[in-house]
């Protein structure tokens, strides 16, 4: 191969492919180009990032494209291009290294490493003067300072290796008092009137909002219940959320849910519909079920594939401009609405707390319909056709415009949560479309990315090239789960218990027992790493101790719950202090310290029972429906003529009843 020149072309991701017509000679991370670099003596540069990035938008633009700039990077280092989303193994040690420099990360990620892939710098976005400075600087220091540069390797390297070791703890007593004082602490984080934490830029982090959620209804906590509903009420009326289109921007940049970073990323509106689904069913709430159907109806509309699987993320910028494709100035909405502009623009506050910048507009609203019908004396059903109508003009117009770029590779881990998140929406909603959608997307990834053996990550343009990681198979497992809890076919719990052993076999470490990022079969750039905090997406061992707790429990199979059990010992001191990095660890340990329930229904009626039963929120629980006795846990339960519902606490079962209602009355 000719390493002189850009090698993107032959790329499959959208990331890299924006890329193929820089004059920087980008490469693609392989072997290769790794024995290159080492046979020519030139430091690694790894530039790292994803399609729907902005800033790495703004600095290829800047420097990668400027002839210039490239003539540098070329000269003097071997340069590779990496797309985060299909290499999160090398973006979470490249970014651990910015961590460690700096204190801080984002995208894009640019790192400095010796010709075998050992980092000794690192940073973020640089304009362009600093850029070229930086590349000067690197360079004499590789060439004429080598003592000094292993000097950084090696402090680089220690610092990663304390980052990641994890110790094997004992037990650890999982208390209601502890974990009262750890949502207690939490609570100071609160934004009480905007909602969320109290802090900007501000995330949505679903898998904290879930675990907040749980907490409030298990334990009658009106506070947290308040505090949900206020951020969900208020994301739902932000500019984070498309108000003419549904589905969820990546974040806001202001404490308001305001302004968006525009990027529409599938894995937050996939947990999104999840949290939305609980939420509507433990608040009943008519918003929250609008949000579920507008998000379902673009991710049909924006990210559904031919192969029924979704597409990864939408870009924030189109025409060069972030926002472009979303914005209205007023002139255009006056010309278009006429008549019904004046209550259009209080509804959507144009001109108001919804103006932007360069005089344009982000539709979002301050309160709910009932109290704006109050304010502005309309009924909420002829609001609710204005509504209705706004959008049936405006979204084609909008249509019309230039799109932002669609990033069409479809990701495993990212496809695993939002089936997941459809089957939630399907159980609150019971709109049958979104279980088929659900399971439409589980098949293609079991017929397409598994090969019995391999799970594989990415798909784009019929190739899959990367085998998974620790977060493809986790995520796989709980969308598995899912499914056989909303319709308790069991072929999708036998699939969950297939992969199951194949991450033990492949990810298990035996002195702390954790599982790590990546396969036995890859070998390590500097250490083996355990991804443990929960992030926008939850960490893929928490994902895989809640999957052990649940699979323990529903196949009767005690060591993976001791599993769990152990994952949970060796991170559990860490939660107290940092709740939010540690959510979805957080329902684990609800699972050990309060009730937990196995609720069993055997009879002709199973799923007629399960489906009633699947639209109440009841998260302490596990669920196993069947017409016949074919699992452990549904063995002598069968009563001719009859569907009991057996309601039990570490397998200890009260007497069956048999309808849904009086199986309610006892959960």
């Amino acid at each position: 191969m000719n390493f002189q020149q850009n090698n993107l072309k032959s790329a499959t991701s959208p990331y890299l492919k924006q890329h193929e017509n820089n004059p920087v000679w980008w490469q693609s991370w392989n072997d290769e180009v790794l024995a290159y670099s080492q046979e020519v003596n030139k430091p690694l540069l790894i530039s790292i990032g994803y399609s729907a990035c902005h800033w790495c938008h703004v600095m290829e633009h800047q420097s990668f494209e400027n002839e210039e700039v490239a003539q540098v990077m070329n000269d003097h280092f071997v340069c590779i291009k990496i797309d985060r989303e299909e290499r999160p193994d090398l973006d979470a040690l490249y970014m651990n290294v910015s961590q460690l420099i700096h204190q801080s990360g984002g995208w894009p990620l640019n790192v400095f490493a010796l010709p075998d892939g050992r980092p000794f710098y690192g940073g973020t976005y640089f304009p362009k003067h600093q850029w070229t400075e930086l590349l000067d600087n690197i360079q004499q220091m590789y060439h004429h300072n080598y003592s000094k540069t292993l000097e950084y390797v090696h402090s680089i390297a220690d610092g990663l290796t304390k980052m990641e070791t994890i110790d094997l703890k004992s037990n650890s007593i999982f208390t209601k008092t502890k974990i009262q004082e750890t949502f207690d602490f939490w609570k100071q984080q609160f934004d009480d009137e905007w909602g969320g934490f109290n802090r900007a830029p501000k995330f949505m982090l679903p898998n904290a909002w879930e675990s907040i959620l749980r907490y409030g209804v298990q334990t009658k906590d009106e506070d947290l219940l308040i505090q949900t509903k206020i951020t969900l009420d208020r994301m739902a009326f932000g500019g984070i959320y498309d108000q003419l289109k549904g589905g969820f921007s990546r974040y806001s940049v202001d404490p308001y849910w305001k302004v968006p970073h525009f990027e529409k990323m599938l894995y937050d509106n996939g947990q999104l519909l999840s949290l939305y689904a609980n939420a509507y069913k433990v608040f009943g709430e008519a918003e929250y079920k609008n949000v579920i159907d507008e998000t379902v109806s673009w991710l049909k509309d924006e990210m559904l594939s031919p192969e029924n699987a979704f597409y990864a993320a939408i870009d924030a910028d189109s025409e060069g401009e972030e926002g472009k494709y979303y914005v209205w100035n007023s002139n255009e909405l006056e010309q278009i609405l006429e008549d019904d502009f004046p209550i259009f623009k209080k509804y959507y506050n144009v001109d108001g707390f919804g103006e932007w910048e360069h005089g344009n507009n982000i539709l979002m609203r301050l309160t709910d319909d009932e109290d704006f019908c109050d304010k502005n004396s309309i009924s909420l059903d002829e609001l609710q056709q204005k509504v209705k109508a706004w959008k049936s003009i405006l979204n084609p117009i909008r249509e019309a415009r230039i799109k932002p770029h669609r990033d069409e590779k479809i990701l495993t881990s990212w496809n695993a949560i939002t089936a997941k998140g459809l089957c939630d929406a399907y159980q609150a909603t019971q709109n049958q479309e979104y279980l088929e959608l659900a399971e439409n997307a589980i098949q293609f990834i079991l017929t397409k990315q598994w090969n019995g053996e391999t799970l594989f990550r990415n798909y784009k343009d019929n190739q899959t090239t990367i085998p998974g990681f620790l977060d493809d198979y986790a995520l796989l497992i709980e969308a598995l789960l899912k499914l056989f809890k909303t319709t308790s076919h069991q072929n999708y719990l036998d699939k969950a218990q297939d992969i199951t052993e194949q991450v033990f076999n492949q990810f298990y470490n035996h002195k702390n027992k954790m599982f790590a990022y990546k396969s036995h079969y890859d070998t390590p750039l500097v250490n083996e790493t355990f991804e443990i905090y929960d992030n926008v997406i939850s960490s893929s061992n928490s994902i895989m101790a809640n999957n052990l707790f649940k699979l323990g429990k529903i196949l009767s199979q005690e060591h993976y719950i001791e599993q769990a059990k152990q994952m949970l010992n060796n991170i559990e001191e860490k939660i107290h202090n940092y709740p939010t990095g540690f959510a979805n660890w957080i329902q684990l340990y609800l699972n050990f310290s309060h009730d937990f329930k196995e609720i069993v229904i055997v009879g002709d009626e199973a799923n007629d029972f399960l489906k009633q039963i699947n639209s109440y929120y009841i998260p302490n629980a596990i669920f196993v429906a069947s017409e016949i006795e074919n699992l452990e846990i549904t063995q002598n339960r069968l009563i001719k003529g009859k569907t009991g519902i057996h309601i039990c606490e570490n397998y200890a079962c009260q007497m069956p009843v048999y309808s849904v209602e009086e199986a309610l009355e006892v959960i």
